[in-house]
């Protein structure tokens, strides 16, 4: 695979996390307000803060760019500390499930930013 593809693998794995996010937790919080969400509202605009970058790391990573790459590693690492925390914290079965799905993808995207085309040596 080489690095441009394994970028765009990248990119799009981060989009759909994002969507999926400001869809399903961010707006739906934000449009509650601070007062009626049932989530501390500074998390709220946190994890809509980190989707955006995500969103703006996805374009950078898809046209190839390093600066791209590097917030894609940056967004990423911080979704993985959260993952872990809802991992220590969270009790019921299916947040686990979640967490744990979302953890091996923060992985492979981070991975996949780092990735490396073989050079084949002329021995």
């Amino acid at each position: 695979m080489s690095r441009s593809t394994a970028l765009k693998i990248a990119a799009v794995l981060a989009v759909l996390v994002a969507i999926i996010g400001i869809a399903l937790y961010d707006l739906p919080n934000l449009v509650l307000g601070a007062d009626e969400s049932e989530s501390p509202f500074g998390l709220v605009i946190g994890s809509f803060t980190s989707d955006v970058l995500a969103l703006v790391a996805a374009y950078g990573a898809w046209r190839a760019q390093k600066w791209g790459a590097v917030l894609l590693i940056v967004v990423n690492a911080f979704w993985i500390v959260q993952a872990i925390t809802s991992l220590l914290v969270d009790t019921a079965a299916v947040e686990m499930v979640f967490s744990s799905v979302m953890l091996v993808h923060h992985i492979v995207v981070i991975t996949l930013c780092l990735w490396r085309e073989r050079v084949v040596s002329a021995a």
